[in-house]
């Protein structure tokens, strides 16, 4: 399975040989207490970039592609001896060959059917309808949930990142890669990076640490 991960979050050289030295003073189990709090603070500092559209460096994602659909008005044809009637309907391909899809207005819904099955057409209605499809809810709105970014602590140090599908659709994003849409389609996704370590951070971590220490020794 694939892993989008940071692991043992201490990048500065001066915090990593602090915490190495924590390790060695301390108990296995306080080591593990104080990594799982940094993990969660750290969890909830990229979730908020996150909701915010921004990459660690404060930069906002590119939006998203304007997508304009271009929809026909309305067509009536025979199928399986019923007369069917769609709105803004449009042509496609499926597994079994071309089809036509659109709003079924007998069944109060979006319906499918191959063009083969279809006894004749009553009725085409060719003028166009151009809508705006974008997306308009935030990006990655699940991916910054902690169901999917978890936080794995240890006394050898803290993960927070992603696995599995969460992970390859994760790792697409945060490093601009190309990814499949559909059979036989691929895009090129623009890099939005989802997880980061920034300067601001690193002072959360130290904090973190020398609070839970004090604690301790209090």
């Amino acid at each position: 399975m694939g892993k989008l991960r940071y692991r043992n979050l201490v990048p500065a050289e001066g915090m990593s040989n602090m915490f190495v030295n924590i390790r060695l003073a301390t108990s296995p189990q306080a080591v593990k207490r104080i990594a799982a709090h940094v993990g969660k603070e750290l969890r909830r500092v990229n979730q908020s970039r996150m909701r915010a559209q921004k990459a660690p460096d404060g930069s906002v994602w590119t939006r998203r592609k304007r997508r304009i659909s271009r929809l026909q008005e309305r067509i009536s044809f025979i199928w399986q001896n019923q007369n069917r009637t769609l709105k803004n309907w449009h042509h496609g391909s499926g597994k079994y060959g071309q089809t036509i899809t659109g709003w079924d207005e007998d069944r109060s819904g979006i319906r499918t059917f191959y063009r083969s099955d279809i006894l004749r057409f009553l009725e085409i209605r060719t003028r166009r309808i151009n809508r705006d499809t974008t997306k308009t809810v935030p990006m990655f709105a699940k991916l910054r949930t902690a169901r999917y970014l978890k936080v794995k602590a240890d006394a050898s140090g803290v993960t927070v990142g992603y696995s599995g599908v969460a992970a390859r659709i994760a790792r697409v994003h945060q490093f601009g890669e190309r990814d499949r849409v559909a059979a036989g389609m691929y895009t090129d996704y623009p890099a939005r990076e989802l997880l980061g370590i920034t300067p601001a951070d690193e002072r959360l971590i130290q904090r973190i640490i020398m609070d839970n220490i004090a604690r301790a020794v209090a």
